[in-house]
């Protein structure tokens, strides 16, 4: 956890005097010569918090948080990743290597972090094995693991039981929605003052939450809780087949720090962390930072490009570039070549030789029925044309012609020619 130093958070209303006010005496002073010295009457110099400052004086400068100082290595999640190269094999068209990068890039559960801190900045992180969450302070991930990985072991049942007995002369109210918690001095109170944070109010501390309590006197309202309160949850080990041993939240707790926590607290020296998982965490500089790599990643996605091109090339996937050496690169299942049409029938002949001369031309510009549409499929998947994903398709070539500036430039020849003739 991000040390704050000596900060004071403390309202201001709790820091003020808790003493009572005394009126001056009215006759100028009179009656307090006769009565002694007035025991309210304080000589010392205002101490320095109570002094209040001048309004130009400088004020002492607010310790600046900074965003983590590691470095961050953004690769693409392993399940997304195994997702997109299924699709990509079974898929005859070509990929633009970038939209790929974006496509991770936005969806950060597609992404996975490596951050390594600096030496020079040296940081201890703790991380939940079970999802993955990471903090700086390890009570950060046990109270992580206890909200969201108890259920993981523990499955918890309400059971009917007797109403309780005895005379009550109060119950604690909840001042927020009203639900009556029981006598503050019975052993459960605290439970189910606890049960009631976790589940209604997770934000807010139990000292916050007690200031909130009504005590309520009224033999009706004690007697509307003794009906309620008929009911109890309790909790049992999923590996507690007989279900024998019937658990109070605390116990449960107790007994999964006790057997469970060991083994599910790492310590990593870098840290391997999806980045929406990051972007939760509870320590705002590691927060920052990622945002901030993200950031970069997304204005040009040089890192992410490389992981996808050696994870690619791992999976024979080929690539090309389209226009020229420095044009836009591609993935494709397909290994592609170029179309020999004096060698072939007529028909496939007019489809390849009709795509090459108008490189980047729609499919219902290329073919006029079924029987052109099977020879225009049959040409992409024996890799002798390129079909890109944006529904256009061109000529195999050194550098495929990609883009919306083919289509323009066939446009105007298309006019040069109707104003020649």
């Amino acid at each position: 956890m991000l040390n704050l130093g000596s900060l004071d958070f403390t309202p201001d209303w709790a820091r003020k005097d808790a003493g009572v006010k005394v009126s001056a005496p009215r006759n100028g002073g009179a009656d307090a010569r006769e009565r002694g010295p007035a025991r309210e009457r304080d000589d010392r110099p205002p101490r320095k918090f109570d002094r209040k400052p001048h309004p130009n004086a400088p004020r002492p400068p607010h310790p600046v948080e900074k965003p983590l100082d590691a470095e961050i290595k953004i690769l693409p999640e392993t399940r997304a990743l195994g997702t997109i190269i299924r699709k990509i094999q079974n898929d005859p068209h070509a990929y633009k290597l970038k939209d790929l990068a974006y496509f991770f890039l936005d969806n950060p559960e597609s992404v996975m972090l490596k951050i390594t801190p600096k030496p020079e900045a040296p940081v201890k992180f703790f991380q939940c094995k079970a999802c993955g969450f990471a903090a700086t302070n390890e009570q950060d991930v046990i109270d992580h693991l206890v909200a969201e990985h108890l259920g993981d072991y523990y499955v918890a049942e309400t059971v009917e039981c007797e109403p309780p007995k005895g005379n009550f002369a109060v119950v604690a109210r909840c001042g927020l929605s009203g639900v009556l918690l029981g006598p503050p001095n019975i052993h459960e109170f605290n439970s189910t003052l606890k049960e009631m944070i976790r589940t209604k109010y997770p934000q807010m501390s139990e000292e916050e939450y007690r200031s909130h309590l009504e005590m309520v006197r009224d033999a009706e309202t004690i007697e509307a809780w003794r009906k309620s309160a008929t009911a109890k949850t309790v909790y049992f080990a999923k590996s507690d087949a007989e279900k024998a041993r019937p658990l109070t939240r605390e116990q449960a707790e107790g007994e999964f720090k006790r057997v469970m926590l060991a083994n599910m607290v790492d310590s990593p020296k870098s840290l391997m962390i999806g980045a929406d998982k990051a972007l939760k965490s509870p320590v705002k500089p590691l927060v920052w930072a990622v945002k901030d790599a993200l950031r970069e990643e997304s204005k040009a996605p040089y890192a992410m490009c490389f992981a996808l091109r050696g994870a690619f090339h791992h999976r024979k996937l080929k690539f090309f570039r389209a226009n020229d050496a420095r044009g836009p690169e591609f993935v494709t299942s397909l290994e592609l070549k170029e179309f020999d049409s004096a060698h072939a029938i007529p028909e496939l002949a007019a489809v390849a030789d009709f795509i090459k001369e108008h490189p980047c031309s729609p499919k219902v510009d290329i073919v006029k029925d079924a029987e052109g549409e099977r020879h225009l499929n049959w040409l992409v998947s024996t890799g002798h044309l390129v079909a890109y994903t944006n529904g256009v398709y061109s000529a195999v070539e050194k550098f495929p012609k990609y883009g919306p500036q083919y289509q323009k430039r066939g446009k105007k020849d298309e006019a040069a020619a109707e104003l020649a003739e």
